[in-house]
């Protein structure tokens, strides 16, 4: 029976994510699709050193003398955009992706095959947490917004511990918020309160079902609702950090940013553009309050770019 239960919501989050390869979630509504946050939440990924972005901090801070190393592993690689960023900076000879949606597999292949990379990157389509990992002994394993999907912490970690070399790096690009986002009640007061420090015109909904309509409230995800769409999001994501100090030595913790603004500015980031100063001014004045916030304990990091060794 709890086999059966298994595949049933193995086949639920596979479906879900094959039926989203489009990414929505971009464009004008996602708070990470607007440029001038996202050069934000990479420089504090790379703990304010000047890296383009994350993954260019972890290969050339952490493995480049060694590049390329052997063997790289990602765990929930999507559409590969990952693997190919890594192929493109010459981080591994071999570079393995794993994914549980086989419509994303075939677009990582294909893209793969585009870029002139399929003899570099491999993938196999596959549930992390019931199946061998391809190989053993990785230079470094990646997890990019995927640890959070996972059912059992501890088990994929100490696979992970198990599958690196004794002097490889673990990666980690993640949301370690709230369980299914389960906001409590000090964010939520928080986040509506400077909410309403943002002018009304950068509060116009990008959305499809309110599209031109000036938000007034922030909306808040239902966590039922979140578990019915998709059984696996978030569902141990505010423990990730404990496990993570359970079976690995923690070299680097960078706070992203993203604890307000993940869903505060969800569906009007567009707004803040950079050929408008006004809007870049209260952009500054969100990344301040979130970022004083957090360093001060006022507020939890959601999101973290974590560095680990076994």
């Amino acid at each position: 029976m709890v086999e059966q239960e298994r595949r049933s919501t193995d086949r639920k989050v596979a479906d879900y994510w094959d039926e989203h390869t489009d990414e929505t979630y971009f464009g004008e509504t996602y708070w990470l699709a607007n440029p001038v946050i996202n050069r934000h939440h990479q420089s504090k990924a790379a703990g304010g050193r000047d890296y383009e972005s994350w993954v260019n901090f972890s290969v050339k801070h952490f493995l480049a003398e060694q590049c390329p190393v052997e063997r790289v592993l990602s765990i929930g690689s999507g559409d590969g955009a990952l693997e190919r960023h890594l192929a493109s900076i010459n981080t591994a000879r071999h570079i393995d992706g794993i994914d549980l949606a086989p419509k994303r597999i075939e677009i990582a292949r294909e893209e793969a095959v585009n870029a002139g990379m399929q003899d570099t990157i491999h993938y196999s389509v596959c549930n992390v947490e019931t199946n061998p990992f391809p190989l053993s002994d990785y230079d470094a394993i990646y997890f990019n917004s995927s640890l959070h999907h996972m059912s059992d912490l501890d088990a994929i970690l100490i696979k992970c511990c198990t599958a690196l070399k004794q002097d490889g790096y673990l990666f980690v690009n993640e949301y370690i918020g709230p369980n299914r986002f389960t906001f409590s009640d000090r964010e939520k007061e928080v986040m509506q309160s400077v909410f309403h420090l943002i002018p009304e015109k950068y509060r116009v909904s990008h959305a499809e079902h309110d599209r031109g309509q000036i938000r007034k409230q922030v909306h808040y995800p239902d966590p039922a609702e979140v578990e019915r769409v998709d059984p696996s999001e978030a569902i141990h994501s505010e423990e990730i950090v404990d496990s993570l100090k359970r079976h690995f030595k923690i070299e680097e913790f960078n706070y992203t940013g993203g604890t307000l603004m993940q869903f505060m500015l969800l569906d009007i980031a567009g707004n803040f553009k950079e050929s408008d100063a006004e809007s870049m001014q209260i952009l500054q004045l969100i990344f301040d309050i979130e970022d004083t916030l957090v360093a001060s304990g006022g507020l939890l990091p959601h999101f973290a770019m974590i560095i680990a060794r076994p």
